[in-house]
C-alpha cells in the first residue's frame, strides 16, 4: 500500500512539474501584443482600419496590476484584442499630457476609439474579463466605426471557416463570437452560433477525456489534455472548466519545501518593495499571507515584524485606510457599471451615491457624480503628432 502511495505522489509531483513547464509557455503565448508608441498605433490602426484599446495606468497602480495579472491573462481577450484591435499602453507617469489630452483622471482607465480617433467610450478602474469581453463586442462590432461601417458579418464567418479548416481555433474563436452575440441578422447570426457550437463540442469533449484520464489515475496525461485545451479552445465553456481543473489537479500536490521557501521569499521581496513605496495596504496584505500561511518560516517572522511597525504608526495606518478605502470605492464603481449594464439603475445609483457619501473628495466620488448627472458629450482624441 505504502508502495502504491508512493508511486502515485510521485506521478502527481510529475504532472505539477509538467504544469510548470508547460503553462510558462502557455502564458507567453498568451500575452496581449500591447504597443508602446501612441503616434505608431494610431497610424497602425488607420492602415488596418482597428479600433484602439488604450490602457492608461501607472506604475505602482494596484488595479492596473490587477488588470495585467488577471483580465489581460485570459486568452478569450487576448484573442480579441490581438486579432481585431490595436492595443496600446501608456504609462500617465512618463506620458502625463497625453493623459490629460485623453481625459484620463483616474487609474487604471480603458479609452476606447475607432481607428479614425473618434474616442467611443472609457472604462475606468479595474473589470473583470469575461466583462470586458462582452463590452468590447458590443463597442466595437454594433458600431459604426473606421470607414462608416462595422465589419461584414458575411466575410468574419468565412475568415473563421478558413481558420477552422487549418485548425486555428482561437481565431475563430474570436472572430465567431461577436458574429454570434450581436448579429442582426438571423440567419447570419445562427450561422455564427452553430459554428461555435461545434467548437464548444470539441472543446468539451477534450475536457471530458481529460477528467476521465484523471479518473483513471492518469494525471500527467491529464495535465497535457487539459494545458491543449485551454490554448487551442480560448473563451469556451470547457476551457473555463478546464482552467479549473489544472487547478485543481496542482492543488493536490503538497508543495516541495524548495517551492515554500521560494514563494515565501518572494512574498516578504514583495512586501519590502510595497512598504518601500508606501503601499501599505499591499505590504498588509503580503504579511497576512505569509503570518497565514508560512508561519514555520523565517520570512514569517520579518513579515510580523512589518507588519507591526506599519500598524504602530498612526500616519502609515491611516494610509493604509484611505488605500482600502479606493480599493472599496472601485469595487462600489464596478459594481454599479454590472448593474446598469443589467438594465437596473436603481442599484446603481445605490452605489454611486454611496461612494459619494462614504469618500468625499476623491477621484472616484468624482467618477461616481459623473456618472449619476450623465455627463457625456462626444469627444475625439488627441492628434499623433502633438
Amino acid at each position: 500500500m505504502r508502495i502504491r502511495d508512493s508511486f502515485r505522489l510521485g506521478r502527481l509531483c510529475c504532472a505539477l512539474g509538467l504544469l510548470h513547464l508547460i503553462l510558462p509557455q502557455f502564458a507567453r503565448a498568451q500575452e496581449v501584443e500591447w504597443r508602446l508608441d501612441y503616434g505608431k498605433a494610431r497610424q497602425e490602426a488607420v492602415e488596418k482600419n482597428r479600433p484602439l484599446v488604450i490602457d492608461v495606468g501607472t506604475e505602482h497602480c494596484h488595479f492596473c496590476k490587477q488588470l495585467d495579472l488577471r483580465t489581460f491573462k485570459d486568452p478569450a481577450v487576448v484573442a480579441l484584442l490581438n486579432e481585431r484591435c490595436i492595443p496600446l499602453k501608456i504609462d500617465a507617469d512618463q506620458h502625463a499630457r497625453l493623459a490629460e489630452a485623453l481625459r484620463v483622471e483616474y487609474y487604471p482607465t480603458l479609452v476606447f476609439a475607432s481607428a479614425e480617433g473618434k474616442i467611443l467610450g472609457y472604462q475606468q478602474g479595474f473589470i473583470e474579463a469575461g466583462a470586458l469581453h462582452d463590452r468590447l463586442s458590443k463597442l466595437f462590432f454594433t458600431s459604426a466605426i473606421a470607414g462608416g461601417g462595422a465589419p461584414n458579418p458575411n466575410r468574419e464567418i468565412e475568415e473563421a471557416k478558413r481558420a477552422i479548416s487549418v485548425g486555428d481555433y482561437p481565431r475563430a474563436i474570436a472572430l465567431l463570437k461577436p458574429v454570434a452575440e450581436t448579429a442582426k441578422e438571423a440567419a447570419v447570426q445562427n450561422q455564427a452560433r452553430q459554428l461555435m457550437q461545434d467548437l464548444e463540442k470539441q472543446a468539451a469533449g477534450r475536457c471530458a477525456e481529460a477528467r476521465q484520464l484523471v479518473e483513471n489515475g492518469k494525471v500527467t496525461q491529464a495535465v497535457e489534455t487539459v494545458t491543449e485545451l485551454v490554448r487551442v479552445y480560448p473563451g469556451t465553456k470547457a476551457a473555463r472548466e478546464g482552467g479549473q481543473l489544472l487547478v485543481t489537479l496542482a492543488s493536490r500536490v503538497v508543495p516541495h519545501e524548495n517551492s515554500r521557501n521560494h514563494i515565501a521569499r518572494e512574498l516578504l521581496d514583495q512586501a519590502r518593495e510595497d512598504y518601500r513605496r508606501r503601499q501599505y495596504l499591499a505590504c498588509l496584505d503580503c504579511c497576512e499571507n505569509l503570518l497565514a500561511n508560512y508561519s514555520d518560516l523565517n520570512e514569517s517572522a520579518e513579515a510580523g515584524k512589518l507588519a507591526a511597525e506599519i500598524k504602530a504608526n498612526p500616519e502609515y495606518t491611516k494610509q493604509a485606510c484611505e488605500q482600502m478605502g479606493e480599493r472599496l470605492s472601485t469595487l462600489y464603481l464596478s459594481l454599479a457599471e454590472t448593474w446598469l449594464k443589467k438594465g437596473q439603475p436603481q442599484q446603481a445609483v445605490f452605489y454611486l451615491e454611496r461612494i459619494v457619501q462614504a469618500f468625499p473628495h476623491t477621484h472616484n466620488a468624482d467618477i461616481a457624480q459623473v456618472r449619476l448627472a450623465q455627463i457625456q458629450g462626444p469627444s475625439r482624441m488627441p492628434d499623433a503628432k502633438k
